[in-house]
């Protein structure tokens, strides 16, 4: 069995899962990135409290008070998809 780091974008604020809409599309999506997360950023490829193209100044902001970025969320040389 394999286990695959959970995305930073699920302990974001501005996550939206499919399961969050009435019908939605298939993608996860964001309020920041409406039509789908940029794959580098939803496998944990880039850190997204860090400017990323098309975000608008909008990054990763805890989804609950008092929480932090998750340190398993950040992506080392050695992770794969």
């Amino acid at each position: 069995m394999t286990f695959r780091t959970p995305p930073q974008c699920v302990a974001c604020a501005h996550f939206r899962s499919p399961l969050d809409t009435d019908g939605g599309g298939p993608e996860q999506t964001c309020d920041v990135f409406p039509d789908r997360i940029p794959d580098a950023i939803w496998w944990n490829r880039a850190d997204h409290r860090q400017p990323y193209a098309g975000d608008g100044g909008v990054r990763w902001e805890p989804r609950d008070a008092g929480a932090v970025f998750p340190d398993w969320a950040v992506a080392k040389p050695s992770d794969s998809v």
